[in-house]
């Protein structure tokens, strides 16, 4: 049977469903979960589902009680399939078709995510996981950049993949578009997971608990940083990031931190 998204009973969950909702948008505490909801069509990229996505990247990007986003799709089979192919076959011309733009479907900010990835991930699904900051998986998870074998190239894969795995192995997923099951995605370092597809959910939720347990003012730092870091040299990337690195270090949840620890107490973090 096809689920919709994560089940989440609890007064404090925001859920925001409309009966034509591509994507679903709840909130539990400070973790933001955001579920592809378009199993019939194993939740592929359409012009419609892009669109709530965008709404739903931009309204945990805007809240500031949204700490963590997990991300995952609906039903048993995918988490996205990609490029809505049967949406796309039906323009007439290239002029009707959509060239891929950077930033058009993801919503920079510097808030951690998790990927929840149940089932197969190809193309623009499999990319849209690799943009997330942490991903996990099911044991039943596929992953392909299968873009080659429709005339196209993936237009952020080619780029994060070879950054995240080595180049000599992401040339064969990018050349051959040929899928990887779990297990391989484990081994090269893709995922850091691989559960049961029924604790998939309640693993990437115990995972987004710990990191909202920690100061959200650090985290996102250690985020930036981390993305620095991987872009430029190490001594520039080093240089770019001190005024990061003393705002967060001078902050009063710095100071809250050390108090708690010696007072052995959770700390109460500000943001500030």
């Amino acid at each position: 049977m096809e689920k919709g998204g994560p089940n989440l009973e609890s007064e404090s969950v925001v859920k925001e469903v409309t009966s034509m909702s591509y994507v679903i948008y709840e909130k539990k505490g400070h973790i933001a979960y955001i579920t592809l909801n378009r199993p019939d069509r194993l939740n592929a990229f359409g012009t419609e589902l892009m669109q709530q996505l965008m709404e739903s990247e931009t309204k945990f990007a805007e809240d500031d009680d949204a700490w963590i986003a997990v991300y995952t799709g609906a039903g048993d089979r995918a988490f996205s399939a990609g490029r809505d192919l049967k949406e796309a076959a039906t323009s007439t011309s290239q002029s009707e078709t959509v060239t891929p733009q950077r930033g058009k479907l993801f919503v920079e900010h510097v808030k951690p995510t998790i990927a929840a990835v149940n089932g197969l991930a190809y193309g623009g699904g499999f990319e849209f996981a690799l943009s997330r900051d942490i991903r996990i998986c099911s044991e039943n998870a596929t992953f392909a950049l299968a873009e080659v074998r429709v005339g196209l190239c993936p237009p952020s894969g080619s780029f994060n993949l070879p950054r995240l795995i080595g180049l000599s192995n992401a040339m064969w997923w990018l050349l051959s578009g040929e899928p990887i099951d779990s297990n391989n995605a484990l081994r090269m370092g893709v995922v850091t997971k691989v559960v049961p597809q029924a604790e998939l959910l309640s693993t990437a939720t115990q995972m987004a608990e710990i990191i909202c347990q920690n100061a959200p003012l650090a985290v996102r730092a250690t985020k930036h940083l981390a993305r620095i870091g991987m872009e430029v040299p190490l001594e520039y990337a080093q240089d770019l990031g001190i005024g990061t690195i003393q705002s967060v270090w001078g902050s009063e949840d710095a100071i809250e931190g050390a108090k708690a620890f010696v007072e052995k107490r959770k700390p109460v973090w500000k943001m500030r």
